[in-house]
């Protein structure tokens, strides 16, 4: 006999076994049928029953009926809430994660092990600040192998810039939630601001911890009205930056000077301290003279000028973000408009894209709301979703000037 015919048996025979089993204990019990239950317990009688003990389990139901009389509407009064609050509650837990994320050393949140550091580039208040950034070389004498970290080739070293970081307090007043997702998730090419979304293939944020982040940055942005406010002052204080950058230099070069002439009356100065302060003095000079172009560069522009450079330049004109008239080792600024992150605005491009009086109403209005991502703007333009937009943070006279100014480019 094969096994699987002998498993086939024991089952069949396990089968009736058990069969039989139940047959014979039911056809027991109607045989020998108990006239008195084996387990009834005798009790009270109906006149026992009636009493005290009657009115105290009826005394317990009334109480127990007021209970959930008084219970179920108040929870149908409080249920609607529940969730609202549970959404609240989380919510405010994320942006206590997002602030520990975006915290600096500075910062009240700060955690060594999590931090990112935002804070140290973009403000502990999230108000703007700088970052470091080398820029590498670019020009085409650098690509010789010789030239390549050759002091001699000053044009082909690494340059250490100071690299403006936007304020992200209006970050969502430029923005919608979903580019500033973006942006965090995948940071800025060619900028200091790097990506942070694991989505990225170069980050170390999950989606919660992004959405952390951004729901920080949206419990700090400040309102329209205060935007707005800010930027105005910001154009004044751009016109007085040229005559206190100017006033910045004309000291340091006095201070140069002053330690030369010293140095000059001290018989024990050698004469190589005597060549390192006089380049100090050449270099002090010609910060002097390059401060003093930017000072009446500034005097001369118009508020579409300045407000184009203070909104705008940063993604229009190439190296405008790091730009320091008095750092003369980094490369000259090309004109303003001529592009870099964003397109070139200038000789009558935008004119192209946006033309006639039409065409200045449409740029404004893409200047101010702009248009959802792959829908048309201007003639052949198609957004990519990237462009800020101004209507929360300028006033319409602004953005006017800024139109104006980049027609004129």
């Amino acid at each position: 006999m094969s096994f699987r015919l002998t498993l086939i048996v024991l089952n069949i025979v396990a089968l009736g076994v058990i069969a039989g089993v139940i047959v014979w204990r039911v056809v027991s019990l109607k045989r020998n049928q108990e006239t008195t239950p084996a387990n009834q317990t005798p009790f009270l009688d109906d006149d026992g029953l009636e009493g005290r003990r009657l009115e105290r389990a009826l005394g317990w139901s009334l109480v127990f009926v007021l209970i959930i009389a008084v219970s179920l509407p108040v929870y149908f009064l409080l249920e609607p809430t529940r969730q609202v609050q549970a959404e609240d509650g989380f919510l405010e837990r994320s942006v206590g994660q997002g602030a520990v994320l975006f915290a600096g050393q500075a910062s009240p949140e700060y955690n060594s092990e999590v931090s990112l550091l935002c804070a140290n580039c973009h403000g502990v208040e999230g108000e703007g600040g700088a970052a470091p950034f080398v820029l590498q070389p670019e020009l085409d004498i650098c690509l010789v192998e010789q030239n390549q970290g050759n002091p001699d080739v000053p044009e082909c070293l690494p340059k250490q810039v100071s690299w403006a970081a936007p304020p992200l307090n209006t970050a969502l007043l430029r923005f919608d939630r979903e580019q500033v997702t973006q942006i965090v998730n995948y940071g800025r090419p060619g900028t200091p601001m790097p990506a942070w979304g694991v989505i990225s293939g170069k980050g170390v944020l999950n989606e919660q911890s992004i959405d952390d982040l951004v729901n920080y940055l949206e419990s700090i942005q400040i309102s329209s009205k205060e935007a707005t406010a800010i930027s105005k002052e910001a154009v004044n204080e751009y016109r007085a930056g040229g005559a206190d950058l100017v006033t910045q230099t004309q000291e340091a070069l006095d201070t140069a000077a002053e330690a030369l002439t010293e140095a000059q009356a001290d018989r024990t100065t050698t004469p190589a301290t005597l060549e390192e302060l006089q380049v100090e003095v050449d270099v002090a000079t010609a910060q002097l003279e390059a401060a003093s172009a930017y000072a009446d560069e500034v005097e001369e522009l118009s508020e579409g000028a300045i407000l184009f450079r203070l909104n705008c330049a940063r993604c229009h004109t190439k190296g405008w973000s790091y730009y320091d008239p008095t750092n003369l080792a980094v490369p000259p600024l090309p004109p303003q408009g001529s592009g870099a992150y964003g397109p070139n605005l200038r000789d009558g491009s935008t004119r192209l894209q946006f033309p006639g009086e039409a065409g200045e109403q449409e740029q404004f209005s893409w200047v101010a709301l702009g248009v959802p991502e792959n829908q048309q703007y201007g003639v052949r333009g198609i957004s990519s979703g990237r462009m800020p937009h101004f209507a929360r943070q300028l006033t319409d006279d602004q953005i006017t000037k800024i139109v104006e100014y980049e027609r004129n480019l």
